[in-house]
């Protein structure tokens, strides 16, 4: 333990005045955000950096802020020493790139959902027009809907009077009944 000046406590020094072999005060700007027991952190730091543009950058935010500033320039400098030419953009870049690969993906299993939904409901409507002309019903497009299915068959073969009453009840039962014998 280092002595610091007056009736102050003893100051164990920080990891920067311990790379930089100089006596830690207790007002020392590097104290609170490089401790002793993590000297690779100031190391890489100071490496980028150097020792006073450090201390002004902490010295340039509030004291509220400059943990977060403190943790921003290890980044930085650890994202730096990893990869020389393109630091911190190399990675952002290759976030950006994998999050425009994982859209892609998403949109096309949205495009593979809509055409099995889209199949889906073909193959009911085949199923409900196959149904409907079994039980004699005529699947032109002016008897019933758009489609050409009759507006009075459901694709669960239910009978449904259509409220256009385009065919009557009657002809309806007396159509359901004659399909039956």
């Amino acid at each position: 333990m280092i002595m610091s000046k007056g009736p102050a406590a003893p100051v164990k020094p920080c990891a920067a005045c311990k790379l930089l072999r100089r006596r830690c005060a207790q007002e020392c700007p590097f104290l609170p955000y490089f401790p002793a027991h993590e000297p690779q952190r100031f190391a890489s730091v100071h490496k980028i950096f150097g020792a006073s543009n450090v201390s002004k950058m902490l010295m340039e935010v509030q004291e509220s802020q400059r943990g977060d500033v403190a943790n921003s320039l290890v980044y930085e400098a650890s994202a730096r020493l990893r990869d020389p030419v393109h630091g911190c953009l190399g990675a952002i870049s290759a976030l950006q790139q994998q999050a425009q690969s994982l859209q892609a993906e998403l949109n096309a299993v949205r495009a593979e959902i809509m055409r099995y939904r889209f199949h889906e409901s073909a193959v009911a409507a085949t199923a409900a027009a196959t149904v409907s002309t079994t039980l004699g019903f005529p699947t032109t497009p002016d008897r019933g809907t758009s489609s050409g299915l009759p507006s009075q068959i459901s694709s669960s073969t239910d009978f449904v009077i259509a409220s256009n009453n385009s065919v009557p009840t009657s002809d309806v039962k007396e159509r359901y009944w004659s399909s039956l014998t």
